[in-house]
């Protein structure tokens, strides 16, 4: 597999934005604590730099309108001390100048959860999602859609007084549906356990270690990749209410990777994610999010890299129908464990890192019980200290919902 292909599966799986919009708007309905509900929608989005290229490259940019239809049903049932939950979204995306990318998505998330046995907290999770993969970095586009698969069980159980032992086990996998990509399907298998500490007002922090092994199933190492790894992380999280109006959601820890084949390419160090959620007042409300990332376990969109940002989204209800949100990312990312490393014939390249910036507006309108409108725009650009390695995005959407 050569390099381009290696990072086309890797750059990420929101390179056509309507599927995540698309996700996103039908989500966040689904999520409504109702019993029963379906429904269907189209999303109409402009992208002006659809593969994400250098405006210095050779050819034009080039831009695309992209229709999506989806159609949705979700339900959360309680019995007793059990729930029993499920949404399904499915739907397609076409483009009008390039139809050979036109693919078909998913977006499934179904579980149960309660007490049982006795006071022994158990959560059980399936997801799915099949969006199409980013273009960036891609030396020749090309349509590959990834299906992620998932399934998770979670164990609380209370031990003594507001101590309780917490585990989780989780199976993935990551499917590629192009030929060239197929060396980035990977089986990942994670495993964590630890002490949860709750107080009377519901805050909690978590003492947990976590240890996750990835196999790449159709890969033989080579110069430019390694077929399995390891990761192992412990950690601090903790879920605080700060104040009544913010509360403090994230976690802090140290992460080590260690690669089957090439020891050279092994990295460790410190990772975060914190989120403020501030309320100033009932129709406000701010959330702050800063991390630093390194790779991502079970995960093989990204080259090995130490990621670092920091994004900001308000909300503002105007009216009970009418609300404005925006959000604006700035972060940098650091490529780690190059390619070249080890190699017979040493090659000179400079480490690459990437600055990149997002920033975005949206206004929703619920304009009848069963009828929402979305309007938005999204901005994305990239600087990168490699050639033609840097891009900028502008992308618009509005979405047309119904649901009952």
């Amino acid at each position: 597999m050569n390099i381009s292909s290696k990072k086309f599966a890797r750059c990420g799986i929101a390179s056509v934005l309507s599927a995540v919009q698309l996700v996103l708007t039908s989500h966040a309905l689904a999520e409504d604590p109702t019993p029963f509900r379906y429904g269907a929608g189209v999303t109409f989005q402009r992208d002006s730099n659809l593969f994400r290229v250098d405006s210095e490259a050779s050819g034009d940019v080039q831009s695309d309108n992209i229709a999506n239809g989806y159609a949705y049903l979700g339900f959360d049932t309680a019995l007793s001390r059990q729930r029993l939950y499920g949404n399904f979204n499915f739907g397609k995306a076409q483009f009008s100048r390039f139809s050979q990318l036109d693919y078909d998505k998913q977006d499934i998330k179904a579980g149960w959860d309660g007490d049982f046995p006795g006071q022994v907290r158990t959560g059980l999770a399936w997801t799915r999602k099949a969006l199409l993969a980013n273009f960036a970095d891609l030396t020749i586009p090309r349509r590959n859609v990834i299906t992620r698969d998932a399934v998770r069980v979670d164990l609380d159980v209370p031990v003594m007084a507001n101590w309780h032992i917490v585990a989780t086990g989780t199976v993935n996998q990551a499917r590629n549906s192009n030929t060239l990509d197929r060396g980035n399907d990977l089986d990942g298998r994670s495993v964590e356990g630890g002490l949860r500490y709750v107080t009377p007002y519901g805050n909690r922090l978590d003492f947990v270690g976590q240890q996750t092994n990835v196999d790449y199933t159709e890969r033989t190492p080579n110069p430019f990749s390694d077929s399995a790894y390891r990761e192992r992380m412990g950690s601090l999280r903790a879920l605080w209410a700060v104040t009544g109006a913010s509360r403090l959601e994230g976690y802090v820890g140290y992460l080590e990777r260690r690669n089957e084949n090439f020891s050279n390419r092994d990295f460790s160090g410190p990772t975060f994610r914190v989120a403020w959620t501030w309320e100033p007042a009932g129709f406000t409300v701010v959330d702050i999010t800063a991390y630093r990332t390194m790779g991502a376990a079970g995960d093989n969109e990204f080259d090995a890299a130490v990621t670092k940002a920091l994004r900001i989204a308000p909300v503002w209800e105007v009216t009970g129908k009418l609300s404005v949100n925006a959000q604006v990312e700035a972060g940098q990312r650091r490529y780690i464990g190059s390619v070249f490393e080890g190699l017979p014939i040493e090659i000179e390249a400079p480490g690459r890192e990437d600055d990149f910036q997002s920033w975005g507006l949206g206004l929703r309108y619920a304009a009848l019980r069963w009828l929402l409108v979305d309007i938005g725009y999204r901005g994305e650009r990239r600087d990168s200290n490699r050639y033609l390695r840097d891009y900028d995005d502008h992308t618009g959407t509005v979405t047309v919902q119904i649901g009952f």
